[in-house]
């Protein structure tokens, strides 16, 4: 896990790779503006009529930005740099200086700015906000302020470098003005101001980019909160010995559907089979049987007795119990309405279960959770996984949406403390919390998982990383970090335009390959 980090923190850290292990600031520079030239690439593309205006500040973040000019240039793209600063740090005019034989032109600092900077901004497929880095503090002054205003208003593509100009490293709180980015591309380690909600309107996307420093200082050895980076995930992911069959590999049972919402359990079936599990039964109202068996092949189906409503009725739990016990891992809620007859099966299974190593508790199933005392966990009861999103985390916390949102770290601790379950709150920076580890925020999801079903997918991803003998935790968030990658496979807009949850479910083989080829120390 990385570490999350003040600025002070971070600029501390710079010191360490220098002085300790010989990591000159320019060669860290050097890879920061070629990884940040990379991410624009990926979201405006390659062509050579595609235009990119770089804005740059006379510090290291300046610097940062001269050399991703020098990579865009290089890849045929037409840049076009507004060095907004009268000095410049070394490191920063070395930079400038070898953009001279590059052919990039460079617009020097102006006070007021010319008319022309706003044409161009306007006409330009990206912009790459390079001004102020994470030391700065208060308001940008001139010609900045004028010039993040007309960055904001252009409907251009924006990618900050480290970290919105404007925005506190430290408190995510925005002066006036602050760059509005798509995406933000931060060097190092994740910086605490980038994560708070209401960061996120100026942050867009957070990419963490580790540039080079050396592992042990980024690494997370006695923080409360952590963050999870894709070499973490990769080093977790459970591995199928040469001698495994279809039982060993993990036995999953998805427990949901319901009348108008059969798709649910079927994604998440789709899940638990995608992530690596052996075997996948799902047991869902007989109402679904011809729907469920005309939508599956290897799974297997499981009807049982339901309400005139088409929900799960009481006289399923005989077989809903036998079969769990026969479980490594099992999904109960996906689609299963929220009807009294439905949370009184919920209710019953939960005290009367036994056999699963692991429960994930997911959707319509958390509705019962406020209503019924949650047995004492201990090694012969099955370990619990609740995955609610914001509003579902007001209902279990007697909150509102919005004072979830306002300190998701906050909530997730509170619901951990009330279940002693295993929790993941959805969203932006999705929080992992267990009663014995520290807070662990995902760094892999993106806004293309803002689609109906997603959740369902990742209930059955968790379910077989614990079905395949990761604990619950482990699981939970190895299982958020494949789903994050997976959803931004899913989609040719870097943005996550025209993305579905089966689609997510289908990259999930992708991700997990892609993780397992993540290199150990990317340099």
């Amino acid at each position: 896990m990385l570490k999350i980090v003040t600025a002070k923190t971070m600029q501390i850290i710079d010191a360490q790779a220098s002085e300790q292990f010989g990591i000159p600031g320019h060669k860290l520079m050097e890879q920061a503006g070629k990884r940040l030239a990379g991410q624009v690439l990926r979201f405006v593309g390659s062509d050579s009529r595609t235009l990119v205006s770089v804005l740059a500040g006379g510090g290291k973040n300046g610097g940062d930005g001269l050399v991703c000019a020098r990579y865009l240039a290089r890849a045929g793209v037409k840049v076009i740099v507004w060095l907004l600063a009268e000095k410049l740090v070394p490191e920063t005019l070395e930079n400038l200086q070898r953009l001279a034989s590059e052919n990039v032109p460079v617009k020097q600092y102006s006070n007021p700015l010319p008319e022309e900077f706003s044409r161009v901004l306007e006409r330009s497929d990206g912009i790459v906000d390079a001004l102020l880095g994470i030391g700065i503090t208060g308001a940008p002054r001139e010609p900045m302020a004028t010039a993040i205003h007309a960055c904001n208003r252009t409907k251009s593509i924006v990618l900050a470098a480290d970290i919105p100009s404007g925005l506190n490293a430290d408190t995510g709180e925005a002066a006036e003005p602050t760059i509005k980015a798509h995406c933000t591309i931060t060097f190092g380690l994740p910086k605490i101001g980038l994560l708070p909600s209401a960061a996120a309107a100026y942050t867009g996307q957070v990419i963490v980019e580790t540039i080079g420093f050396p592992d042990v200082l980024l690494r997370n050895t006695q923080e409360e909160i952590q963050y999870c980076d894709k070499n973490t995930a990769a080093e977790h992911l459970p591995q199928k010995a040469v001698n495994v069959h279809k039982r060993s590999a993990g036995k999953v049972l998805v427990i949901g559907g319901a009348a108008q919402y059969h798709g649910a359990v079927l994604l998440a079936a789709m899940g638990a089979k995608l992530a690596g599990a052996g075997y996948v039964t799902i047991a869902y109202p007989k109402a679904l049987d011809t729907i469920i068996r005309s939508q599956t092949l290897e799974e297997l189906c499981l009807p049982l007795p339901c309400s005139s409503s088409g929900v799960l009725g009481l006289s399923a739990l005989p077989t809903l119990l036998i079969n769990a016990a026969e479980a490594d891992a099992v999904v109960l809620g996906p689609g299963m309405g929220r009807s009294k007859i439905t949370l009184e099966v919920v209710k019953t299974f939960l005290r009367k279960v036994k056999g699963p190593r692991v429960i994930v508790i997911d959707a319509d199933a958390l509705q019962a959770l406020p209503a019924m005392r949650l047995r004492t966990r201990s090694a012969a009861t099955p370990a619990l996984i609740i995955t609610p999103h914001e509003g579902e985390a007001g209902m279990l916390l007697k909150q509102s949406c919005e004072q979830v949102r306002e300190n998701r770290w906050q909530a997730a601790k509170r619901i951990c403390d009330i279940t002693q379950a295993v929790v993941l709150l959805k969203g932006q920076h999705t929080v992992v919390q267990s009663p014995q580890s520290p807070t662990t925020i995902i760094g892999t999801g993106t806004q293309a998982l803002a689609t109906a079903g997603t959740g369902d997918v990742l209930a059955g991803v968790i379910a077989a990383l614990a079905a395949q003998r990761l604990d619950a935790f482990t699981a939970t968030w190895v299982g958020a970090a494949v789903q994050g990658m997976a959803g931004a496979l899913g989609s040719l807009d870097p943005l996550g335009q025209g993305v579905t949850a089966g689609q997510v479910a289908r990259n999930l083989p992708q991700a997990i390959c892609c993780l397992r080829k993540t290199p150990k120390n990317i340099n």
